[in-house]
């Protein structure tokens, strides 16, 4: 077979393109330290890359989340601790108040304090966050969620609904919690029944504790115990019909229906305390209603009574809204255990995708080395060899 000057040429030409071209490539994956660089490279292996990526970039989103949830229950936590320590003073100013020690004149100067609380406590559950958000106005964070009515309440503006955070392909996590949760919606008296006394009564009649000793003798109705001559005590139901009776001994239990109530000191004859389902209170009206009684005129034993009958509703409502309170901490906490518990386990998740893209991606460097090593002798004999070749030529040797 005939080999011509041209195809000795092209070939060598070949030779040598097909040698840089390697070597580049050989070059391209040392100075990128990655062993597939264009799909073209390994397409197999291209494939398992983007998956792999998709993976870390979602693990990674998740731990951003997870961060930002933090951050907003940390928040959250501690306006619920300054809301704690907030009751906690009001609930030692009403012990404080009531007590037949005090005068009329320092209740109203404990009033002063507890109103100064109470501005307090409206200044914490219209807390913001360093975007600005209000942490407990649940999804309309950006609305104010509690302001002043034109009689003096409260009225919540939030949303019922709080804002959730995916922390993991199979768990979303609340980030926050609904100031209607926290503020409003307080159990009033014991949670399942308040005793109140008639504004009418002329005696010095207390109410004590109260307590259910038979939830299930317990119907939800409206019960009024009447004081009559010579002691004598009658509970009447919302229909009239008569309960239960007995003869009044001070601080001594009245029972009837499943629950118990205790009364001290003197009711007068005709006097009546009114026994109803708890109803529902907002922290806000229990401090408003601590600081009226606080300011009401207190000369008379009668109105002493009332006084110290109103403080010790008061105190249950305090009891009431400090156990939300500290239920509400205790649920944050959870999570915040949670989110970091989920981050552990996300870094660790995060590490094996890492590990395993790498194996995929990442170069042999050894194994690199020793073949740009062998790429570039080869090329350097392809040029010689070109070289020596491309001087071959019949005319070399006419003379």
């Amino acid at each position: 077979m005939r080999i011509s000057t041209t195809q000795i040429f092209n070939a060598g030409l070949d030779a040598m393109t097909r040698g840089q071209s390697d070597l580049m490539k050989t070059q391209q994956q040392l100075a990128t330290g990655q062993r597939i660089n264009s799909p073209s490279d390994d397409p197999s292996g291209a494939v398992q890359m983007l998956q792999y990526r998709e993976a870390i970039d979602a693990v990674e989103q998740y731990q951003k989340n997870a961060d930002r949830a933090e951050f907003r229950l940390q928040a959250t936590e501690g306006a619920l601790d300054q809301v704690g320590n907030n009751m906690q003073r009001i609930r030692e100013l009403v012990l404080q108040a009531n007590n037949a020690s005090q005068t009329t004149e320092s209740r109203r100067s404990i009033a002063v304090e507890v109103e100064q609380l109470l501005a307090e406590v409206k200044d914490i559950a219209n807390t913001r966050n360093a975007n600005g958000e209000y942490i407990f106005g649940g999804l309309n964070s950006l609305t104010r969620p509690f302001t002043r009515d034109a009689d003096g309440g409260v009225t919540f503006n939030g949303d019922g609904r709080t804002r959730s955070l995916q922390i993991s392909p199979v768990r979303q996590l609340s980030i926050g919690e609904s100031g209607g949760d926290v503020f409003m919606g307080i159990p009033a008296g014991n949670g399942t029944f308040e005793v109140r006394g008639d504004p009418g009564n002329s005696g010095e009649g207390r109410i004590g504790v109260s307590s259910v000793s038979n939830p299930g003798a317990w119907t939800d109705d409206t019960y009024a115990i009447e004081i009559a001559p010579e002691d004598a005590w009658t509970v009447y139901d919302s229909a009239g019909d008569v309960v239960a009776t007995g003869v009044y001994q001070p601080d001594a239990t009245i029972e009837f229906s499943g629950v118990s109530v205790s009364l001290s000191g003197r009711p007068a004859d005709g006097d009546r305390f009114e026994v109803r389902p708890a109803g529902e209170d907002s922290v806000f009206e229990v401090y408003r209603r601590a600081i009226d009684a606080l300011r009401s005129d207190t000369a008379g034993g009668p109105a002493r009574a009332r006084m110290n009958n109103e403080l010790a509703a008061v105190l249950q409502g305090i009891d009431q809204a400090l156990a939300k309170v500290a239920d509400t901490r205790s649920t944050v906490g959870a999570r915040l255990g949670a989110i970091e518990t989920q981050r552990s386990i996300n870094a660790d998740h995060l590490l094996q995708l890492q590990t395993t893209l790498s194996e995929v991606r990442d170069v042999d460097y050894a194994e690199a080395i020793s073949r740009f090593n062998q790429q570039l002798t080869a090329l350097q004999a392809a040029q010689q060899s070109y070289a020596q070749v491309s001087r071959l030529s019949l005319f070399d040797f006419l003379r």
